[in-house]
């Protein structure tokens, strides 16, 4: 069975790469993705989105901050209900305007300005200090449970970075940073949390489609070489589930390099590579798959060295149909 389901997917490739002039990185036949994706048509191209997760503008106690212990149907919050702790929000705002800026058509790549506020930037950080980080490890998607050959990471050197995972439940503060981010890329922020079985029972599982949040500190000269987010799914794997999407967020102004670039992207009128500067609160949006359900193999991207100061920022992670770790 392994033999046929390989011999399909190399024909399907064949016939793929004929008509699009790419190669098929997925197995036979992988369907379009579930998610709703923004259109980037041209450069500059601007949609805007709203949400009721508004900003944070002073810290809650400690007492009110603590991890949410809530399960299932009970974390979700109706059209009029008020968002946890609005009082610490900003003040009569009932709605953020969000707007995503299209940076480049291919791959996908949105710019969001003001996604976090300073003081959701300084809890994010207050978070960092106390968490263990850990070298970076580079390898198959999903192996955050996993052991990793450290010896074998150093000898490549192609991440130098340290990191560590935020749960969503780590925090009230986090938990609305799920799900504005939720709506910022339209899904339903049930999807990005486990749920109780008689909460959308369309889903194939009842776990989350998204990763914890990644965060990660580069030092001076600390980089990640060019590379994918996606992995890629076993012959035998029927759901192909795969990295959908990355939400970047900036925690801090980096004075001098650390950009995101991205070299493969596609312009006419340059061949040097998309570069996008780290500013504290920037959210930058991109699909790691295509419409068709293909992976995007234009999506490579690189975090470029630090040649000045730090940088701090973490990625959130959607995956579709269904979040795997094998």
């Amino acid at each position: 069975e392994k033999y046929d389901d390989w011999d399909r997917t190399l024909m399907f490739n064949e016939q793929y790469r004929n008509f699009t002039g790419r190669t098929y990185l997925s197995n036979y036949r992988r369907d379009p993705p579930g998610h709703f994706m923004w259109r980037a048509d041209h450069f500059g191209q601007q949609h805007w989105v709203t949400s009721k997760e508004t900003q944070f503008v002073s810290v809650p106690p400690k007492s009110l901050t603590a991890p949410i212990k809530v399960h299932g149907r009970k974390r979700r919050l109706s059209e009029d209900e008020p968002r946890l702790l609005s009082e610490y929000r900003v003040p009569e705002q009932k709605m953020m305007n969000m707007t995503l800026t299209v940076l480049s058509c291919a791959p996908r790549v949105f710019e969001i300005d003001n996604f976090l506020s300073q003081t959701e930037v300084d809890h994010i950080l207050e978070l960092a200090g106390n968490e263990n980080l850990r070298e970076s490890t580079t390898g198959d998607v999903g192996q955050a449970t996993k052991k990793v050959d450290l010896k074998e990471e150093k000898k490549r050197k192609t991440r130098t970075s340290k990191n560590s995972w935020v749960e969503r439940e780590r925090s009230p503060i986090v938990d609305a940073i799920y799900r504005r981010s939720a709506d910022v890329m339209r899904i339903d922020e049930a999807k990005l949390r486990h749920r109780d079985a008689s909460e959308m029972p369309e889903m194939p599982t009842q776990a989350t489609i998204a990763e914890s949040l990644q965060l990660v500190h580069y030092d001076k000269k600390q980089e990640y070489t060019a590379h994918h987010d996606f992995g890629y799914s076993r012959i035998e794997d029927k759901a192909n589930g795969a990295r959908f999407a990355t939400l970047l967020l900036y925690l801090n102004d980096v004075p001098m390099g650390g950009e995101t670039s991205f070299p493969r992207w596609v312009n006419a009128e340059t061949f040097h590579e998309l570069k996008v500067k780290p500013q504290a609160g920037k959210a930058v949006l991109f699909y790691s798959q295509l419409p068709d359900g293909n992976m995007d193999d234009f999506s490579q991207h690189a975090a470029l060295p630090v040649l000045k100061g730090e940088k701090w920022l973490i990625n959130l992670w959607v995956w579709d149909p269904v979040y795997q770790t094998h």
